[in-house]
């Protein structure tokens, strides 16, 4: 059997990831559903290591890498995420498994084939490394954007950028004082390139700083508006595949 545990804050995610377990792999014993860092760090103080962990980040209280920070774990870790692209290459780099939210059956499938294999190996995997390279992120991200003005350079720093925004295939920076330039980026790569701690892509569209958000209005259940100061040409709205891990982003 596959001793396995679930480690997921969204309880209809954990029973939804349960069930796909149990459909794919007639082996696989679920041990217990847990939505905490403070419950789960108990319940490996108190129960022998499951062979194999479906890990989801954020948690209900902080981020699910404190789990490691306090107690020695050496079970297969599957992350269950949302998170950055550098934070997704890292999971690569160190042999570590993730899967997308939501989370597909097909994927499932693959990443327990793969903790077949480093069982049958007896591989192990580097989550000291992992990590490290987590906690060494930020020094990643870009400081500051130099951009031209006429004849002119003025160089902005990434804490003076309110939010930027796509205009018919070009990209712009709005500033905190509302200065508006034009940049050499396109937004995707912008995503990868600003400390996620602080930006966080709403849309296809804008990628906004979060203390330049002023209201946050719920209009249903999946659509989510939001005011900045200064404020935007145009109504801000999270996209419906992004609401949750926007709830997520507000609550660090």
């Amino acid at each position: 059997m596959i001793r396995t545990l679930i480690i997921e804050d969204e309880q209809p995610a954990a029973f939804r990831l349960e069930k796909l377990l149990r459909k794919l792999q007639s082996d696989i014993e679920v041990l217990a559903i847990i939505d905490t860092v403070e419950s789960a760090v108990r319940w490996f103080e108190s129960n022998p290591p499951p062979d194999l962990i479906m890990l989801d980040i954020q948690l209900g209280d902080g981020i699910s890498f404190d789990i490691f920070s306090k107690i020695k774990v050496e079970s297969y870790v599957i992350f269950t995420t949302a998170y950055d692209e550098y934070a997704i290459r890292a999971f690569e780099l160190n042999s570590i498994d993730y899967l997308l939210k939501p989370v597909s059956e097909a994927k499932l499938s693959q990443s327990i084939e793969k903790f077949r294999k480093f069982q049958s190996l007896s591989q192990t995997v580097n989550i000291r490394k992992l990590l490290e390279t987590i906690e060494n992120r930020n020094d990643k991200f870009k400081k500051r954007f130099v951009v031209s003005i006429a004849n002119k350079i003025k160089v902005v720093e990434t804490g003076e950028i309110a939010y930027l925004y796509s205009r018919e295939k070009n990209t712009f920076l709005c500033t905190v004082e509302n200065h508006h330039y034009p940049l050499e980026f396109s937004l995707d790569n912008l995503e990868l390139l600003l400390n996620p701690e602080l930006f966080f892509r709403v849309n296809r569209q804008y990628i906004v700083q979060y203390r330049v958000i002023n209201r946050i209005s719920i209009l249903s259940k999946s659509r989510i508006r939001i005011d900045t100061v200064p404020p935007a040409g145009e109504e801000i709205l999270v996209s419906t595949a992004r609401t949750t891990e926007f709830r997520h982003w507000l609550d660090r």
